[in-house]
């Protein structure tokens, strides 16, 4: 696992504008600030994970976790692995009865099954190294050029 990077799901904030959701992940080690833009039903769902606010019923993220827990599985970790055409992968690791399982997932279905589950979260270190050159970028493109007086 040396080409990954332990994160922790910092905050999920709302951007109106976009009509998506903003995932800010830090590197545990460095404190490095990695962003994945999530959608308005994930990101609702990861939001109300980290404050531990629960529904009347349960959401399909609540539900998932329900459902592990009754198979007496864990969610051993999840992997957020590649980023192909502006689109992020993921992978839920589900260890049950001494097997661990991958699972295909988007990465905001998993991190909103991680904050239920108390798992640990990584990101594949050529995407973290990936997300911080764009956001680099963002920010080049925002300084001005030059300065007049």
């Amino acid at each position: 696992m040396e080409d990954l990077i332990e994160v922790i799901i910092k905050e999920c904030t709302p951007d109106f504008n976009a009509g998506q959701y903003r995932v800010v992940l830090v590197d545990r080690e460095t404190s490095r600030v990695l962003t994945i833009w999530v959608g308005q039903f994930e990101g609702g769902s990861i939001t109300l994970g980290l404050e531990q606010t629960w529904t009347p019923r349960p959401l399909t993220h609540d539900l998932m976790a329900g459902i592990i827990t009754q198979l007496n599985a864990t969610v051993d970790r999840i992997v957020i692995t590649d980023l192909r055409d502006n689109t992020f992968f993921a992978i839920i690791y589900l260890a049950l009865d001494g097997t661990i399982y991958e699972i295909d997932s988007r990465p905001s279905d998993a991190m909103a099954l991680a904050v239920r589950m108390k798992c640990p979260v990584f990101v594949n270190r050529a995407i973290a190294d990936k997300m911080v050159d764009e956001l680099d970028d963002i920010f080049e493109r925002m300084e001005p050029n030059a300065t007049t007086h």
